[in-house]
């Protein structure tokens, strides 16, 4: 067989392959036009294995026909296929890649055409033991083949397209509420749809041109405008190619029906005609004429309501910035302070009044978003926040209330929840604090649980529970149904104890139905009340552990056996489980007597005591065990609402090892207690200070950057903060002194305020652009408005980013490390 193949005239092979695909070309079902192809190519191509395959998307590639079925495999990859089909030609597969295609065979020549059209995508792969030939003769051949191939596929591609093109059109004329009819304009032929047959009362399928047209012209005399329908028509056909729309026939008076007709011409080399489209807008227009009146009273009205708006959109956009501004030195300030060498009660102060001062940002911006929960616009954020520190940095601003009515603020949260996950940290801790604060308000004795749980996980989405239960007054069951209402209130009575708008929990329940969840409340009247709602959030997983949070036992604590008195049972189950975490042994108390019994009885490594108990205060139950048991030598802590303001004497204080005022964050316990338990033994444990790392890492870094900033202390402070980062700058007070600044040295980065006197931030950044030409510097926006359009505004200004003060050392930082890579060098 292949001593015969030398001798074939392969021109002359591909033209007899051409003449036989010719009537197959024909053929319309795909299937069998495949399977007659396949049967050419097998007859001429002479090989010993030959495949057709197909691929049906990007992932799957299968032979569908084969020669010989046990050669090939029957799923290809489909990026090995597409190695060898980066052109449209024919390619030769190198032997060592043979087996992606071949099951255990090896072939002297092996070639993969590839063959498109819109409906098929596939091609063959041919392989030949030993091919002696005319190399340049079989190149020619197989060209050929590809192309006669090619060109019948695209035929077949075209009749597909037809038959679906003809059946879609069918089915969308036949279905639309529209009526449809076409006139050619030689009265040769026309077409009705079956709305537009019963609008011009035909027989259905009476597509006679006669009938059509005189149909039509009986409708048209029927309406009662017939001045502007002349008018118009007069138009339409004054020329060719016209094309009229909204054109209105109203039939019958009074109306029986209104019409909206539109009609355009229909050309091609083949089709010359016109097509008309009737609307039955009989409704809407007798609604329209019956709101004319109307709309023109609205019209004054609305346009009073729009000058109102804008005067309240700038009045707000104003205030954003004056209040803003000033919010941006405490926090800014606070921020660069947090970043100096303090003590840890000095950071928990300063902590604080950052917290405090976000606090009063988040209620400024809820004013300003106050347009958009009115519109239900509010959007909910999606940005890391940890759950742990949110409950804390909640619990943190409501401490002085709640220790001044001598109630605890306690909170779980059980191991399986997330350590970091994505959501709008803003939102949960506005409902956190409303429903801690409502705790608080009708709370006079006992605690506030914050309990948070994950009760279900698909994938990283999980769902949370979160609930804060109060030992207060309780609700009445039937004010279940309302009081998530707005301006609803237990007690309305002109003589009610509690104060409130009434709106938080209906801000609440909102917020939670925005994060995917719900909320609920159960109450018994005197015992106290238990409000819990559910959100979805997404684990971040660009943190490392972004399951859960691991439990990091340190050897100081493990085995290490602790004494817990507290008359608080929630309190007492907290602190048991979460040292028991931590890999020690605690034993629990609600008995001062009981505990001070048992310290004679066993070997207690530490303690913990709490200040306010119903018998004996913690001062004097550390009194009595030091008393009892001076050789023991027992470090005690003790948790105090108070600090510090409890001890008479020098003496009272010496009794403690450590005191932790309440809410005490777990972190800190762990802290203290390993600060204890390393002292007992002797060890050392060393810190630093997040200003004085700060100092060895980072050094000044030659980058230009200017700032221009007309407020004094926000002047100082961006100094301050880039000077904190290793940065100088240099400052001016507005636009113009910027723009000359520009002029006069190349900048990196310039953080431009946008609102200056002589000159705005908008306005300067243009010229600076226009100046700059090819060494455009970074240019990012800093402003104290906080309106959804400021950023927009920005950009379209040509600025390159935006930061919204209050701003932090790491907002700005976060920003230079962003757009570094694009200084000029």
């Amino acid at each position: 067989m292949m001593e015969r193949e030398q001798d074939i005239d392969w021109n002359a092979h591909a033209l007899d392959f051409l003449v036989k695909l010719s009537p197959i070309k024909k053929i319309r079902e795909q299937a069998q036009l495949i399977r007659e192809v396949f049967s050419l190519v097998e007859e001429y191509m002479l090989a010993d294995a030959v495949c057709f395959y197909r691929n049906f998307d990007e992932l799957t590639t299968r032979v569908v026909l084969a020669s010989k079925k046990q050669v090939f495999h029957s799923h290809l990859n489909p990026d090995s296929v597409q190695n060898y089909i980066r052109s449209d030609e024919y390619q030769s597969v190198e032997k060592i890649f043979q087996p992606l295609f071949f099951i255990n065979e090896q072939y002297e020549k092996c070639i993969v055409i590839p063959l498109y059209n819109t409906a098929l995508s596939g091609g063959l792969i041919m392989g030949w033991k030993a091919l002696k030939t005319d190399e340049a003769g079989f190149d020619r051949f197989l060209t050929g083949v590809q192309m006669g191939m090619n060109e019948m596929m695209q035929r077949m591609s075209v009749y597909h397209e037809i038959d679906e093109l003809t059946t879609r059109f069918n089915a969308i004329l036949e279905t639309i509420p529209e009526g449809i009819v076409y006139v050619d304009d030689s009265g040769k032929s026309a077409w009705v749809n079956t709305v537009g047959s019963e609008l011009l009362k035909l027989n259905q399928g009476s597509n006679q041109p006669f009938l059509v047209a005189t149909a039509m012209q009986e409708l048209r005399s029927g309406a009662v405008n017939q001045e502007e329908i002349n008018e118009i028509a007069n138009k339409l056909f004054s020329e060719p190619n016209q094309t009229i729309k909204d054109w209105k026939w109203i039939i019958g008076d009074p109306i029986l029906s209104v019409l909206r007709v539109a009609c355009k011409p229909i050309s091609s080399p083949l089709v010359n005609g016109r097509l008309w489209v009737f609307t039955d807008i009989t409704f809407s227009h007798i609604a329209n004429e019956q709101l004319k009146e109307l709309n023109e009273e609205l019209a004054i009205k609305r346009n009073l309501a729009d000058e109102q708006n804008q005067a309240k959109s700038e009045f707000l956009a104003n205030m954003s910035h004056e209040i803003r501004t000033p919010m941006n030195g405490v926090i800014g300030m606070t921020s660069l302070l947090m970043h100096t060498i303090l003590t840890e009660e000095q950071k928990e102060y300063v902590d604080t009044i950052r917290l405090s001062g976000e606090t009063l940002l988040s209620l400024i911006n809820d004013i300003l978003d106050l347009s958009k929960i009115e519109s239900g616009k509010l959007e909910i954020e999606e940005a890391p926040m940890s759950l742990v520190k949110l409950v804390e940095e909640t619990y943190d601003l409501l401490s002085v209330r709640a220790n001044e009515k001598g109630l605890d603020l306690l909170y779980l949260i059980d191991p399986n929840v997330p350590s970091e996950v994505l959501g709008d940290p803003t939102r949960l801790r506005q409902i956190l604090l409303n429903l801690v604060s409502n705790g608080i308000k009708f709370t006079s004795k006992g605690d506030i649980l914050i309990h948070v749980q994950s009760i279900g996980k698909q994938e990283d989405v999980y769902h949370i529970q979160i609930s804060v239960k109060d030992t207060g007054i309780g609700i009445p069951a039937n004010k279940f149904n309302t009081i998530f209402e707005s301006f609803s209130q237990v007690d309305t009575s002109t003589t009610r104890k509690y104060g409130g708008t009434g709106l938080g929990l209906s801000i609440c329940q909102r917020l939670v139905n925005m994060m995917g969840g719900t909320i609920s409340v159960s109450s018994t009247e005197g015992l106290g009340s238990t409000f819990t709602f559910n959100i979805k959030v997404h684990a971040n997983r660009e943190v490392k552990q972004f399951d859960f949070a691991p439990v990091v036992k340190d050897t100081l604590l493990t085995g290490k056996k602790i004494l817990i008195l507290d008359d608080n049972e929630t309190n007492l189950q907290i602190l048991q489980s979460q040292c028991k975490l931590w890999g020690m042994n605690p034993v629990i108390f609600n008995d001062c007597h009981l505990a001070i019994a048992e310290m004679g009885q066993q070997e207690f490594d530490l303690a913990i005591v709490d200040m306010l108990m119903e018998e004996y205060d913690g001062v004097a139950v550390a009194r009595e065990m030091k008393m009892k048991f001076p050789d023991k030598k027992i470090p005690i802590i003790l948790f105090s609402s108070l600090g510090f303001s409890h001890f008479k004497n020098k003496e009272d204080k010496d009794l403690f090892a450590a005191i932790l005022v309440k809410p005490t964050k777990h972190s800190m316990l762990k802290k203290t207690m390993m600060d204890i338990l390393g002292r007992k033994e002797g060890s050392e444990m060393a810190t630093m200070s997040a200003s004085v790392l700060l100092s060895q890492t980072q050094s000044i870094d030659n980058i230009r950057i200017l700032v221009a900033e007309d407020n004094d202390t926000n002047q100082k402070l961006i100094r301050k903060t880039l000077e904190k980062l290793g940065y100088g700058c240099e400052l001016v007070n507005n636009g113009v002194e910027a723009v000359e600044a520009a002029k006069r040295k190349q900048y990196d980065l310039i953080l431009m305020d946008v609102m200056m006197p002589e000159m705005d931030g908008y306005e300067a950044t243009q010229q600076i652009i226009v100046g700059a030409k090819a060494h455009k510097p970074i240019i990012i926006a800093m402003t104290a408005n906080a309106l959804a359009d400021d950023k927009n505004k920005a950009m379209r200004a040509g600025m390159d980013d935006y930061i919204s003060k209050p701003f932090r050392i790491a907002d700005i930082e976060e920003k230079i490390n962003k757009w570094k890579p694009h200084f000029q060098n």
